[in-house]
């Protein structure tokens, strides 16, 4: 039971809470209803900006801290129910607002009239932070032990490591635009991971993320960049002739690309750092239905700030809207359905280091079959439809890798260690040829090649501390089994 002043002392938090949900909401109103004052007034601070760049980046900055402010109303009532969780959320999301709204009143990237609108939330959210960490406070909200499996390390590390293998050490990011990253992590963050509980929590497989990895693509891809059909973004159309409107080769580079790298890898990397949770899941009910609202948050996100911004005027045509959506929803339907049987014929998988280097010059082979390199504008420098030759090269060399994956990991001595040397390798050839393909400077070259040093560095060292043989599988605790009664 909370005393009075302890009563009162919540009640300020949660006054403090509504002043500072209000002061975000306005900064937002008003940025939209003088956003053209605003670009003007952040074109004539910095003349060589891009006009568009400037339009998208109006938006990502406010707009998260909006979204942390939204999340101050629902945790304002838990708080006022005396829930602990609630407690611990404001406490950090006070702290992430505060220093977010500090860095956007400094840098200066609004008229100085907005700034007035930011610096009375800054000094709403200092007081937010000083109440909520008083020691009248913190004595409602005792510390209660938590008896969950530790799952949700599992859980963050998965949410931030997936953005960082799809995009940052792809090189697809470069250092000078890392700034745009809080955009992609909820769409790859939340999304992995939403995948990772459905499919765990429906006994699925690999097969089964690898397709879930392709709709998650057709969202992201389809329906959130519109790049699978843009006659202009990315300059996807000229890498291949199009078919009924779709970029062909981009297509089948992106929907791989997005299984593996952005969806499957990552989840089982995280599996293999938690050997003790296996593939049990990480998120309960709650947290599932959260992290699935947030993924499609993201995706709503990232069609409202990088289309307008790289490809503005294009909007998708209906038909095909209708027609991703639908292979998207079909496509889950069949990995969330689906159970590959295991290989009746097996083959010994080769030795670890071995391994690696055969995904890794497969991963190599296909994005280099898929992505035009250097001056090229289709891949191979190729021309014409002669690109289907590659694209078809590519597409033999993923059935070749899926079929050696499928017998080599059905064999008695497939380990732990193989499948983090085929992560690895897979991992370690895209980073360079992220360097290859896509850093375009001196830091960017330097930075992907330290990541993939790293990658292979830190994956010899796991592979050599991983156990040489299969973990036995983790089972419910059994009551003893009764004693025979003496004869």
């Amino acid at each position: 039971m909370t005393t009075p002043p302890q009563r009162r002392a919540i009640r300020l938090v949660v006054i403090l809470l509504v002043a500072s949900l209000t002061a975000s909401v306005t900064f937002a109103l008003l940025t939209w209803l003088f956003r053209h004052d605003v670009l003007a007034y952040q074109q004539a601070r910095d003349p060589a900006a891009d006009p568009d760049a400037l339009a998208a980046t109006l938006w990502t900055r406010p707009i998260p801290i909006l979204a942390v402010a939204v999340l101050y109303f629902w945790v304002a009532r838990r708080l006022l129910a005396g829930a602990a969780s609630a407690y611990r959320r404001v406490r950090i999301v006070s702290v992430l607002g505060l220093i977010a709204v500090a860095w956007l009143l400094f840098s200066a990237a609004y008229p100085p009239w907005l700034r007035g609108v930011q610096a009375v939330q800054l000094v709403l959210l200092a007081a937010l932070v000083a109440a909520v960490n008083r020691p009248l406070v913190r004595s409602a909200f005792p510390a209660v032990p938590d008896l969950r499996p530790r799952n949700r390390r599992a859980a963050l590390l998965l949410a931030v490591l997936a953005p960082f293998v799809a995009e940052v050490s792809l090189g697809t990011v470069p250092l000078r635009m890392a700034w745009v990253m809080p955009i992609y992590i909820p769409i790859y963050g939340a999304g992995a991971l939403f995948i990772r509980e459905i499919v765990r929590r429906t006994g699925g497989g690999v097969a089964n993320l690898l397709l879930l990895g392709v709709a998650y693509g057709l969202v992201e891809e389809g329906l959130a960049l519109q790049s699978l059909t843009s006659p202009h973004l990315y300059g996807a159309a000229e890498w291949a002739p199009r078919l009924f409107g779709f970029n062909t080769a981009y297509t089948e580079l992106n929907l791989a690309y997005h299984a593996v790298f952005s969806v499957t890898i990552p989840i089982l990397l995280v599996e293999l750092l938690f050997p003790r949770h296996g593939t049990t899941p990480y998120l309960r009910r709650g947290g599932l239905i959260a992290t699935g609202v947030l993924a499609l948050l993201g995706a709503a996100l990232l069609r409202v700030t990088v289309p307008p911004a790289e490809d503005p005027g294009y909007t998708m045509p209906t038909t095909a809207i209708l027609l991703v959506a639908a292979a998207a929803a079909a496509v889950t339907v069949i990995g969330l359905r689906i159970r590959v049987r295991r290989e009746s014929r097996p083959v010994a998988p080769p030795h670890a280091p071995l391994l690696a280097v055969t995904t890794g010059v497969a991963v190599f082979g296909f994005l280099a079959f898929v992505y035009p390199l250097g001056d090229a504008r289709q891949p191979l420098w190729t021309h014409g439809a002669w690109v289907f030759l590659p694209m078809s090269g590519a597409a033999a060399i993923a059935v070749a890798a899926w079929w050696a994956l499928r017998h080599w990991s059905a064999s008695p001595a497939w380990t732990p260690r193989h499948v983090l040397a085929a992560c690895a390798g897979a991992l370690t050839a895209h980073t360079l040829f992220g360097l290859t393909a896509n850093a375009d400077s001196t830091p960017d070259r330097l930075f992907l090649l330290a990541i993939a040093l790293l990658t292979a560095a830190g994956a010899t060292l796991l592979i050599r501390r991983q156990d040489p043989i299969p973990p036995p599988p983790i089972e419910a605790d059994r009551p003893p089994l009764p004693s025979a009664s003496p004869r």
